[in-house]
């Protein structure tokens, strides 16, 4: 099903694995805004203690007014739940908003100059991490 909605995943190699993990029960949360699903987001196993963190979400997800502390609270109780010892995710350089919410989150931006040409239309992106406090 999250392979199927527009603009999600499309053209990541591993979207139909990614999409499978994703749905499997508890290991990721909706929203849902008077009966309509706004936004979904989780955390993928990409190897034993690390994950990969993933949202899809409408353009106008701002008219929804979500209390961001909800998604925040959400991804610490996943973190603690599947043991991660880190959580990464990625954000493309032209969406800025999308940083600030990682940042919000507690995530770390580790590659300042980006990666070069990762989404699939060849825009550079940003990986932002959690690692736990040792």
């Amino acid at each position: 099903m999250l392979a199927s909605l527009p603009g999600g995943l499309k053209g990541y190699p591993d979207a139909d694995k990614w999409c499978k993990e994703a749905e499997e029960p508890g290991k990721a949360f909706t929203f849902i805004y008077k009966g309509k699903m706004v936004a979904c987001a989780g955390i993928i196993t990409i190897m034993e203690g690390v994950g990969l963190a993933w949202a899809l979400y409408p353009l106008d997800i701002g008219n929804y007014h979500i209390d961001p502390r909800i998604a925040k609270d959400k991804l610490k109780e996943l973190i603690t739940r599947y043991k991660f010892r880190r959580v990464q995710a990625t954000v493309r350089v032209d969406f800025p908003a999308g940083e600030s919410y990682l940042r919000y989150m507690g995530f770390k931006k580790e590659t300042p100059d980006g990666m070069k040409k990762y989404e699939p239309d060849g825009t550079d992106s940003f990986l932002y991490a959690i690692t736990e406090k040792r």
